[in-house]
This record gives C-alpha cells, sequence and structure tokens, in this order.
C-alpha cells in the first residue's frame, strides 16, 4: 500500500471530524457572515435598511476612500490603538509577573484590587476621569486651587495625553487577565535554569518568562488595539473636545445624524475591517508555531516565587499605584457625584441628596434595562463560550477540512467597531420576529463577542500538550470522553476566564446595544449613555455604579460554584 493512500482509521477519523465540525461551521456561518454580508450590502446602498426607495451605489465607497476626513479619523484611530494597546500591554504585563511570580507582600489583595477596573464601564471610568480632571471644574484642580491658589491646578484630562491616559486604566486589566494565566502555567524548570545559568531575575524575566507567555501577550495586544481603536465613547467625549477626532465616532455621527447616513457608515466600518484583518495576520503569523509554548504537560509543571530582594517594594508600589489611580479615585468620584444636586467642585452639605438614587431605582425603564442586561450578560458568554471551545477543539485537535478557514471567520467580527457590526445586525434582522426584541440583542452579542472567547481559549488550548489526548485516545477512550476527562478540565481556569470576560463585556456593552436596542430590549448601558448624553451625570453616575455591582456580583457567584480562583494567593 502506498504511504499516501488513506489507512482505514485515516477514513473513520476524518469522518467523525467532518460529523463533529458540520454543525459548528454553520452556526458560525449564520451568526458573522449573515450580519457581514449585509453590512456589505449597506454600504452599497444609498438609503436605510428595509427602504423601498434604496437603490445599488459605488457613491459611500468612492466618498471614503477619497475624502481626506475620513483618513484622518482612521489614522487617528489606529494611533490611538496603538498607544493605549502599547501602554495596557506594559501595565498588564507588568502585573502578571509582579503578582503572578515573583514574592512581592500581599500578592493576593493587590490581584484582586489591579481587576477592579474591568467591572467599570470605560466610559463610565472616562467619566469619572472628567469630574476628576477637567482643567476648570475638575475635583483635583479644585484640591490644588483651594490649597496652592490661583494657578495651582495643572491637570487637563481633555487633551491626547488624557485620553490615552484614561483609556490605559481602562484596558490595562484586561492585558493582566490575557497574561496571568500563562504566568501562572508554565513550567518554573526554565526559570530554575536559567538562575542556576547564573542569569538575573531581569534577565530570566526577559529571555525565559516573556518569550514562553509571549501568545497571551499577543492576545491582549491585537484584543486592546482593537477594543482601543473601534471604541466611540471616551474619544467621543474626550477626544473631540481636545480637538482628536477617531473613526468610529466619525461612523456614530453618520449614524445619528438627520438624515442618517447608514452607506456612509458601513463602508468606514468596511475601511477599519480591512486595517484589522492585517493586524489578525500578523498575530496568526506570530503564533504559528504553537509547539514552541507549551507549558503544560504531563511533567507536573510547577511555577517558582522568584524572590526580588529589596526590589520587592519598588515592586509592590507599582500596582498600588494604579489601584489608587484607576480604582479609588474614579469610584470615589463616581459614588460622590450621585448624592449631589449638580456637579460643582466646590462642595458643600446642602448640594447632598438621595433624590437620583431614588428616580433610578423607581423608574421602570431602569428595571426592564436591569432584566434584560442580566439575560444577555449569562446567556451570551454561555453560547459563545460554547462556540469558541469547538472551534478551537476542531483547528487544533482534529483534521476537519477548512478548519483555519473557520476559525478565521470566527475571528472576523474583531475587526469589526461594535456600532458598524451593529448596523450590520440591523439591516440583516430588520422584519424579522427576532427585530427589536432582547433575542437580537443575543444573537448580535454571541457573534460580536466571539473572538474574543476564540483567543482565551486558542492561547489555553495551545498550552496544552497534544500528548496527553493522544495517551487518553491509546487507552481506548473516545473524542468526547478524552475531551471531558483530559482537555476540559486542564482548560477549566482558561474557560471560565473566557466566560467571566464575556460577562463582564456583555453587561457593559454599548456599541451594538446602542444599534439595535428598543425600549423593549433597552439594557444598563444605553440608558447610561442616554442619561449621560443628557447631561444628567449624577443620574448616569448612579446606573455606572448599579452597573459594576452587577458584574462584581455575577463574577464572585460564578468564581465561587466552578471553585476556581482567578487571582494568585498572597503570602
Amino acid at each position: 500500500m502506498s504511504a499516501s493512500t488513506p489507512t482505514l482509521i485515516d477514513r473513520v477519523r476524518g469522518k467523525s471530524d467532518v460529523t463533529l465540525s458540520t454543525p459548528v461551521y454553520i452556526v458560525t456561518l449564520a451568526l458573522i457572515v449573515l450580519p457581514l454580508g449585509y453590512l456589505v450590502y449597506a454600504a452599497l446602498q444609498t438609503d436605510s435598511p428595509g427602504s423601498p426607495t434604496s437603490e445599488f451605489t459605488w457613491d459611500n465607497i468612492t466618498t471614503v476612500a477619497t475624502t481626506a476626513s475620513y483618513w484622518t479619523a482612521l489614522r487617528n484611530s489606529l494611533w490611538l490603538g496603538f498607544l493605549v494597546s502599547l501602554f495596557s500591554v506594559i501595565l498588564g504585563v507588568s502585573f502578571a509577573w509582579i503578582l503572578g511570580r515573583t514574592d512581592v507582600p500581599f500578592r493576593g489583595p493587590l490581584s484582586v484590587l489591579v481587576s477592579l477596573p474591568i467591572f467599570l464601564s470605560p466610559f463610565a471610568g472616562g467619566v469619572a476621569w472628567v469630574l476628576l480632571g477637567s482643567k476648570k471644574s475638575g475635583l483635583i484642580n479644585g484640591f490644588l486651587t483651594k490649597w496652592f491658589g490661583e494657578g495651582a491646578g495643572i491637570v487637563n484630562i481633555m487633551s491626547f495625553p488624557g485620553l490615552v491616559f484614561v483609556m490605559v486604566l481602562a484596558f490595562a486589566p484586561l492585558a493582566y487577565l490575557f497574561t496571568l494565566g500563562p504566568m501562572l502555567n508554565m513550567d518554573g524548570s526554565l526559570e530554575e535554569a536559567s538562575r542556576v545559568g547564573g542569569a538575573s531575575v531581569f534577565h530570566t524575566m526577559r529571555k525565559i518568562t516573556l518569550p514562553v507567555v509571549l501568545p497571551g501577550i499577543l492576545s491582549a495586544a491585537l484584543m486592546v488595539f482593537v477594543l482601543a481603536a473601534e471604541m466611540f465613547s471616551i474619544p467621543g467625549l474626550i477626544g473631540t473636545a481636545a480637538g482628536y477626532r477617531t473613526l468610529p465616532f466619525f461612523i456614530y455621527q453618520n449614524t445619528t445624524a438627520a438624515p442618517p447616513n447608514w452607506g456612509g457608515a458601513a463602508a468606514a466600518g468596511l475601511a477599519l475591517l480591512l486595517i484589522m484583518l492585517v493586524g489578525t495576520l500578523l498575530q496568526a503569523r506570530a503564533t504559528k508555531t504553537s509547539s514552541r509554548f507549551v507549558t503544560i504537560s504531563g511533567k507536573g509543571a510547577r511555577p517558582v516565587t522568584l524572590k526580588l530582594g529589596r526590589w520587592r517594594w519598588v515592586a509592590f508600589l507599582i500596582p498600588v499605584l494604579y489601584v489608587l489611580v484607576g480604582v479609588v479615585l474614579p469610584a470615589a468620584a463616581l459614588l460622590l457625584t450621585t448624592f449631589l444636586q449638580y456637579y460643582t467642585p466646590n462642595l458643600s452639605w446642602d448640594l447632598f441628596t438621595l433624590q437620583n438614587w431614588e428616580t433610578t431605582l423607581a423608574s421602570p425603564r431602569f428595571q426592564i434595562a436591569v432584566q434584560n442586561t442580566i439575560f444577555v450578560g449569562s446567556a451570551t458568554p454561555t453560547i459563545a463560550v460554547v462556540i469558541a471551545f469547538a472551534l478551537s477543539y476542531i483547528r487544533n485537535r482534529t483534521h476537519a477540512p477548512f478548519r483555519a478557514t473557520m476559525e478565521a471567520v470566527g475571528m472576523l467580527p474583531v475587526a469589526i467597531p461594535g456600532i458598524v457590526f451593529g448596523v450590520g445586525v440591523l439591516w440583516a434582522y430588520v422584519g424579522s420576529p427576532v427585530y427589536g426584541t432582547v433575542w437580537l440583542l443575543l444573537i448580535a452579542y454571541c457573534a460580536r463577542f466571539l473572538p474574543h472567547a476564540l483567543r482565551v481559549i486558542s492561547s489555553g488550548i495551545v498550552q496544552v500538550d497534544k500528548g496527553l489526548e493522544e495517551a487518553s485516545r491509546v487507552a481506548g477512550a473516545g473524542v468526547t470522553k478524552t475531551m471531558r476527562s483530559i482537555t476540559i478540565p486542564l482548560l477549566k481556569p482558561t474557560v471560565l476566564s473566557g466566560w467571566l470576560l464575556l460577562l463582564i463585556y456583555c453587561t457593559r456593552e454599548l456599541n451594538v446595544a446602542i444599534m439595535t436596542y428598543t425600549s423593549k430590549s433597552v439594557v444598563v448601558p444605553v440608558l447610561m449613555w442616554n442619561e449621560m448624553s443628557a447631561g444628567a451625570y449624577q443620574k448616569a453616575a448612579a446606573l455606572a455604579i448599579i452597573e459594576s455591582t452587577l458584574i462584581l456580583a455575577a463574577v464572585t457567584i460564578a468564581a465561587l460554584v466552578f471553585r476556581v480562583n482567578l487571582f494568585p494567593r498572597g503570602k
């Protein structure tokens, strides 16, 4: 028999792979390709979705390709995404190394505190820093002026450095979350060998630790870049005041104009899609040789706690300073604002009131929004993680046809600004039974956040040595039993991290929801946006605190139920 002729085992395994992959492929295509197809369709139309007068045109694409303002906004978005990604990853990796691998004091409590900003909506955090750092009315400058006189207020958050600063505070915990797992799972013998060879702690980190956890770092960099480049809320709040206009906010203005320019928004989104696809392909190329990054094997990985000596207190100050600036000050500003009749840096007791809380909690729209938020916040992560795990397993553990292509399809929404993907969903489902219901939000959220679940789970599955699963198959276990007994238990922390990450995203998601919601499907982030747009910062701050409380409660309950420790324990 020729060596190239498939054996009976190969043919049986091939049929099994096709049977496993086919339903996953169908669901993925329905979730993603349909809205993206309608997004392209929208870019080639002259009118709004469902309009009988809409006609085919190339004008939208031509306008985007030839208008200088679009290109300037695109460059601004990419530069902003690069800077935010760079500084966020530097901070996140530093936190993961300090809190996950060193003997810094109070590691456990600091791990929890550093992660807290992910429970706060980035837009709410931006509002908090506007209240804190506005040049004329900010609390910080008001305090400095009161104690040191006129001219002492030097903080100006309404600037480009202020925009980058606020966004880095919001996204650094995501980079920390992405790199913490690989840091804890890597085999400590590699670092021990380096130290025995005479290398210093920092040389070992640079030559051994960082290269081994490179997939997590690259995944974090890509995610933060995309989230920062696609965001319209904080750049709209701070960037426009600083004269810095980004493409997502440009698109948002097109969709909210009178009349809205749906075709122009869709065409601009396609332009950003092409740029993001290039970044995704570069990351896939960088992580192609995944076997270099195996950190969980049958040898029994044992993480090593590195002793920093006199540097441990210096390292301790890095996360402490971040907690003060990224957690304590914004939370205090938001909480304070909820009790004010109107915002002013000149505080007095007669300004305080409970009216904002009473009005917010008694509102029927608020009660509907909370119910909808809880529903999509719990259902979306469950569905998306199941699909992401199936796609990752098919891609890395089977020989199913088109497995790499389908994983790429699953990653496509990461390259689309959420508000633009919402346009595609709107065009795809207008007139259908789910249009205007919370089920449309569920469909849109599953497609929107599937790439993030894919990145988390894929970065974990490549770290599991295939030999463990092969040993199970040789012992007679089938694919399902091997997955249940070997793969899933080893990936339990990774899968839970992905689920919790999506829960957080869904609970605070604004970009897609702002395009697809109705009065019956409103969610808390949209309600908060409406209050902020109306200038009711006190009520918006109350909603931000309620939203953060919902996320904290859900994450805590889930962590207790699954009995997984998400943070390293301090000594």
